[in-house]
Protein backbone atom coordinates (compact mmCIF):
# COMPACT_ATOMS: atom_id res chain seq x y z
CA UNK A 1 0.00 0.00 0.00
CA UNK A 2 1.49 3.71 -1.31
CA UNK A 3 0.89 6.70 1.09
CA UNK A 4 -0.09 9.69 -1.22
CA UNK A 5 2.70 12.82 -0.66
CA UNK A 6 -0.13 14.66 0.74
CA UNK A 7 -0.99 12.01 3.23
CA UNK A 8 2.32 11.75 4.40
CA UNK A 9 2.95 15.21 4.92
CA UNK A 10 -0.24 15.10 6.89
CA UNK A 11 1.06 12.75 9.11
CA UNK A 12 4.54 14.56 9.28
CA UNK A 13 2.43 17.38 10.22
CA UNK A 14 0.49 15.78 12.50
CA UNK A 15 3.57 14.35 14.37
CA UNK A 16 5.01 17.71 15.04
CA UNK A 17 1.64 19.21 16.21
CA UNK A 18 1.65 15.68 18.62
CA UNK A 19 5.16 16.54 19.48
CA UNK A 20 4.23 20.35 20.10
CA UNK A 21 1.54 19.74 22.27
CA UNK A 22 3.74 16.93 24.21
CA UNK A 23 6.60 19.91 24.62
CA UNK A 24 3.70 22.65 25.76
CA UNK A 25 2.52 19.86 28.84
CA UNK A 26 5.75 18.49 29.34
CA UNK A 27 7.19 22.31 29.92
CA UNK A 28 3.93 23.15 32.29
CA UNK A 29 4.41 20.01 34.31
CA UNK A 30 7.88 20.84 35.00
CA UNK A 31 6.47 24.42 36.11
CA UNK A 32 3.84 23.32 38.59
CA UNK A 33 6.80 20.34 39.95
CA UNK A 34 9.14 23.43 40.28
CA UNK A 35 6.19 25.44 42.05
CA UNK A 36 5.65 22.52 44.28
CA UNK A 37 9.20 21.72 45.12
CA UNK A 38 9.42 25.77 46.12
CA UNK A 39 6.47 25.90 47.99
CA UNK A 40 7.80 22.56 50.36
CA UNK A 41 11.10 24.03 50.43
CA UNK A 42 9.45 27.44 51.91
CA UNK A 43 7.39 25.56 54.50
CA UNK A 44 10.63 23.38 55.54
CA UNK A 45 12.62 26.58 56.11
CA UNK A 46 9.56 28.28 58.12
CA UNK A 47 10.54 25.78 60.79
CA UNK A 48 12.99 27.48 62.18
CA UNK A 49 15.08 29.14 64.95
CA UNK A 50 15.57 32.36 65.58
CA UNK A 51 17.47 33.35 62.82
CA UNK A 52 15.47 31.22 60.44
CA UNK A 53 17.33 28.01 61.14
CA UNK A 54 15.41 24.69 61.00
CA UNK A 55 14.84 23.34 64.39
CA UNK A 56 15.39 19.32 65.14
CA UNK A 57 13.45 18.05 68.71
CA UNK A 58 15.09 16.47 71.13
CA UNK A 59 13.21 15.33 73.89
CA UNK A 60 10.59 16.27 75.77
CA UNK A 61 8.46 16.19 78.85
CA UNK A 62 5.93 17.52 81.60
CA UNK A 63 7.01 20.03 84.39
CA UNK A 64 6.65 18.82 88.15
CA UNK A 65 3.62 20.03 88.69
CA UNK A 66 2.07 18.47 85.53
CA UNK A 67 0.52 21.85 84.40
CA UNK A 68 3.37 22.71 81.49
CA UNK A 69 4.65 20.45 78.77
CA UNK A 70 8.13 21.26 77.28
CA UNK A 71 9.80 20.62 74.30
CA UNK A 72 13.67 20.72 73.95
CA UNK A 73 14.85 21.84 70.29
CA UNK A 74 18.42 22.28 68.25
CA UNK A 75 20.35 23.57 65.46
CA UNK A 76 21.57 19.77 65.15
CA UNK A 77 19.56 15.98 65.69
CA UNK A 78 22.21 15.55 67.88
CA UNK A 79 23.75 16.99 70.62
CA UNK A 80 27.37 17.10 70.27
CA UNK A 81 30.44 18.02 72.98
CA UNK A 82 30.74 21.89 72.62
CA UNK A 83 28.36 25.43 72.28
CA UNK A 84 24.95 24.40 71.41
CA UNK A 85 22.32 26.64 70.98
CA UNK A 86 18.89 25.34 72.96
CA UNK A 87 15.31 26.39 72.11
CA UNK A 88 12.71 25.52 74.62
CA UNK A 89 9.13 25.35 73.96
CA UNK A 90 6.88 25.16 76.50
CA UNK A 91 2.51 24.81 76.84
CA UNK A 92 0.16 25.43 79.16
CA UNK A 93 -1.57 21.75 79.48
CA UNK A 94 -4.69 22.80 80.43
CA UNK A 95 -5.56 25.32 77.80
CA UNK A 96 -2.76 24.07 75.02
CA UNK A 97 -1.45 27.63 74.25
CA UNK A 98 2.09 28.48 74.11
CA UNK A 99 3.92 30.38 76.97
CA UNK A 100 5.13 33.72 76.05
CA UNK A 101 6.27 34.90 79.26
CA UNK A 102 9.17 32.77 81.45
CA UNK A 103 11.80 32.73 83.85
CA UNK A 104 13.89 29.50 82.87
CA UNK A 105 17.04 28.64 84.55
CA UNK A 106 18.77 25.58 83.02
CA UNK A 107 20.77 23.16 85.00
CA UNK A 108 22.93 21.02 82.96
CA UNK A 109 23.78 17.57 85.00
CA UNK A 110 26.27 14.47 83.89
CA UNK A 111 25.35 11.24 85.65
CA UNK A 112 28.54 9.38 85.82
CA UNK A 113 29.40 5.83 87.65
CA UNK A 114 30.45 7.14 90.47
CA UNK A 115 29.71 10.88 90.48
CA UNK A 116 27.73 13.86 89.25
CA UNK A 117 29.25 17.19 87.48
CA UNK A 118 27.71 20.47 86.17
CA UNK A 119 28.29 22.15 82.64
CA UNK A 120 28.29 25.67 81.55
CA UNK A 121 25.09 27.17 80.70
CA UNK A 122 23.20 30.41 79.28
CA UNK A 123 19.95 31.20 79.92
CA UNK A 124 17.44 31.96 78.03
CA UNK A 125 15.39 35.62 78.29
CA UNK A 126 12.37 35.63 79.71
CA UNK A 127 10.04 36.16 76.48
CA UNK A 128 9.84 33.60 73.84
CA UNK A 129 10.88 34.60 70.46
CA UNK A 130 8.70 35.27 67.46
CA UNK A 131 8.35 31.72 67.20
CA UNK A 132 7.39 31.02 70.40
CA UNK A 133 11.05 29.25 71.61
CA UNK A 134 13.17 30.21 74.58
CA UNK A 135 16.50 29.96 73.24
CA UNK A 136 19.78 29.65 75.59
CA UNK A 137 22.52 27.51 74.91
CA UNK A 138 24.75 24.84 76.95
CA UNK A 139 28.46 23.61 76.90
CA UNK A 140 28.75 20.23 77.24
CA UNK A 141 32.12 19.30 78.12
CA UNK A 142 32.18 15.90 77.54
CA UNK A 143 30.10 13.08 75.22
CA UNK A 144 27.63 11.03 76.44
CA UNK A 145 28.21 6.68 76.56
CA UNK A 146 26.00 3.50 77.03
CA UNK A 147 26.71 4.27 81.11
CA UNK A 148 27.13 7.82 81.73
CA UNK A 149 24.74 10.44 80.48
CA UNK A 150 23.15 14.01 80.57
CA UNK A 151 20.08 15.54 81.27
CA UNK A 152 18.83 18.98 81.53
CA UNK A 153 17.23 20.75 84.44
CA UNK A 154 14.81 23.22 84.67
CA UNK A 155 13.67 25.77 87.53
CA UNK A 156 10.53 27.03 86.28
CA UNK A 157 9.24 30.31 86.97
CA UNK A 158 5.75 31.26 84.86
CA UNK A 159 2.84 34.10 86.08
CA UNK A 160 4.01 33.85 90.02
CA UNK A 161 4.66 30.10 90.47
CA UNK A 162 7.30 28.14 90.49
CA UNK A 163 8.38 24.58 89.40
CA UNK A 164 10.62 22.73 87.70
CA UNK A 165 11.63 19.90 85.23
CA UNK A 166 13.95 17.56 84.01
CA UNK A 167 14.79 16.15 80.33
CA UNK A 168 17.10 13.23 79.59
CA UNK A 169 19.02 13.99 76.68
CA UNK A 170 19.09 11.07 74.13
CA UNK A 171 22.82 11.11 74.18
CA UNK A 172 25.67 13.95 73.40
CA UNK A 173 28.86 13.07 70.85
CA UNK A 174 32.15 14.09 70.21
CA UNK A 175 32.03 15.83 66.38
CA UNK A 176 34.99 13.96 64.43
CA UNK A 177 36.70 17.26 64.14
CA UNK A 178 36.07 18.39 68.28
CA UNK A 179 34.96 22.12 68.58
CA UNK A 180 35.69 22.29 71.98
CA UNK A 181 39.19 22.42 73.37
CA UNK A 182 40.65 22.36 77.22
CA UNK A 183 43.34 23.68 79.06
CA UNK A 184 44.85 23.95 82.45
CA UNK A 185 46.33 27.20 83.64
CA UNK A 186 50.02 27.76 84.26
CA UNK A 187 49.50 30.04 86.80
CA UNK A 188 46.39 28.48 89.49
CA UNK A 189 45.52 25.33 87.45
CA UNK A 190 42.41 25.90 86.59
CA UNK A 191 40.73 24.12 83.72
CA UNK A 192 39.48 25.93 81.08
CA UNK A 193 37.11 25.31 78.18
CA UNK A 194 36.82 26.80 74.74
CA UNK A 195 33.99 26.26 72.28
CA UNK A 196 34.20 27.44 68.87
CA UNK A 197 30.44 29.15 67.97
CA UNK A 198 31.61 30.64 64.39
CA UNK A 199 32.75 29.82 61.94
CA UNK A 200 30.33 27.10 61.69
CA UNK A 201 30.35 27.61 57.93
CA UNK A 202 33.92 28.35 56.98
CA UNK A 203 34.91 29.97 53.43
CA UNK A 204 38.10 30.91 51.58
CA UNK A 205 39.17 34.57 52.77
CA UNK A 206 37.44 36.56 56.34
CA UNK A 207 35.62 34.47 58.58
CA UNK A 208 34.11 35.83 61.47
CA UNK A 209 35.24 33.60 64.84
CA UNK A 210 33.73 33.29 67.98
CA UNK A 211 34.92 31.63 70.80
CA UNK A 212 33.23 30.73 74.75
CA UNK A 213 35.41 30.15 77.51
CA UNK A 214 34.25 28.97 80.84
CA UNK A 215 36.50 27.18 83.55
CA UNK A 216 35.73 25.01 86.45
CA UNK A 217 35.37 26.62 89.88
CA UNK A 218 33.63 23.27 91.50
CA UNK A 219 32.03 20.33 89.82
CA UNK A 220 28.57 22.26 89.90
CA UNK A 221 30.33 25.75 88.97
CA UNK A 222 31.08 27.11 85.33
CA UNK A 223 31.51 30.41 85.45
CA UNK A 224 32.17 32.69 82.03
CA UNK A 225 35.63 33.92 81.75
CA UNK A 226 35.55 37.49 80.89
CA UNK A 227 38.84 38.62 81.07
CA UNK A 228 41.47 36.92 79.49
CA UNK A 229 43.37 37.93 76.63
CA UNK A 230 43.13 35.52 73.42
CA UNK A 231 45.57 35.36 70.43
CA UNK A 232 44.92 33.36 67.43
CA UNK A 233 47.37 31.97 64.47
CA UNK A 234 45.62 29.71 61.69
CA UNK A 235 48.30 27.52 60.35
CA UNK A 236 47.73 24.71 57.49
CA UNK A 237 50.32 22.36 58.11
CA UNK A 238 50.27 20.58 54.92
CA UNK A 239 51.27 23.70 52.89
CA UNK A 240 53.75 24.91 55.62
CA UNK A 241 51.96 28.55 55.75
CA UNK A 242 49.83 30.67 57.76
CA UNK A 243 47.82 33.51 56.47
CA UNK A 244 47.79 37.43 57.13
CA UNK A 245 44.78 39.81 58.10
CA UNK A 246 43.59 37.65 61.43
CA UNK A 247 42.32 39.69 64.53
CA UNK A 248 42.33 38.87 67.78
CA UNK A 249 39.35 37.69 69.61
CA UNK A 250 37.71 40.01 72.35
CA UNK A 251 35.67 39.59 74.98
CA UNK A 252 32.15 40.83 74.30
CA UNK A 253 29.87 39.57 76.90
CA UNK A 254 29.30 36.36 78.95
CA UNK A 255 32.33 34.77 77.93
CA UNK A 256 32.21 35.20 74.31
CA UNK A 257 35.20 36.39 72.50
CA UNK A 258 34.65 37.56 68.99
CA UNK A 259 37.36 38.18 66.01
CA UNK A 260 38.21 37.42 62.56
CA UNK A 261 39.94 34.65 60.76
CA UNK A 262 41.40 34.49 57.46
CA UNK A 263 41.27 31.03 55.12
CA UNK A 264 43.47 31.84 51.88
CA UNK A 265 42.25 28.34 50.79
CA UNK A 266 40.34 25.01 51.62
CA UNK A 267 41.97 22.15 53.19
CA UNK A 268 42.93 21.78 56.72
CA UNK A 269 43.72 24.49 58.82
CA UNK A 270 44.97 24.26 62.52
CA UNK A 271 44.32 27.32 64.50
CA UNK A 272 46.70 28.21 67.45
CA UNK A 273 45.57 29.43 70.62
CA UNK A 274 47.55 31.66 73.26
CA UNK A 275 45.62 33.06 76.27
CA UNK A 276 46.69 35.46 79.02
CA UNK A 277 45.41 37.36 81.73
CA UNK A 278 46.87 40.61 81.54
CA UNK A 279 50.43 39.99 80.65
CA UNK A 280 50.39 36.74 82.50
CA UNK A 281 50.87 33.52 80.13
CA UNK A 282 48.12 30.95 81.42
CA UNK A 283 48.80 28.47 77.92
CA UNK A 284 50.34 28.58 74.53
CA UNK A 285 49.79 25.23 73.19
CA UNK A 286 46.38 24.96 72.53
CA UNK A 287 45.17 24.54 69.20
CA UNK A 288 41.77 23.54 67.45
CA UNK A 289 41.34 22.17 63.72
CA UNK A 290 39.14 23.41 61.42
CA UNK A 291 38.84 21.50 57.40
CA UNK A 292 36.51 22.42 54.69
Amino acid sequence: MELSENKILNCSGGFHRVARIFKMKKTTISILIFFILFIISCEKNDDPGSDGSELYKISGTVSEDGNYAIDLYALTDTLFEGYNRMFISLKNNDSGNPVSEAGIKLKPMMNMVGMKHAAPCEDPGETADEDGYFEGAVVFIMPSNPDEGWELGMDLSISGTETSAKIEIPGVVQPEEPVLVKFISAIDQKKYFVSCVQPANPEVGINDCEFTIHYKESMMSFPAAKDLGMEIEPEMPSMEHGSPNNVNPVHVSGGHYEGKLNFTMTGWWRVHMTFKKGDVLLSDDTYMDITF
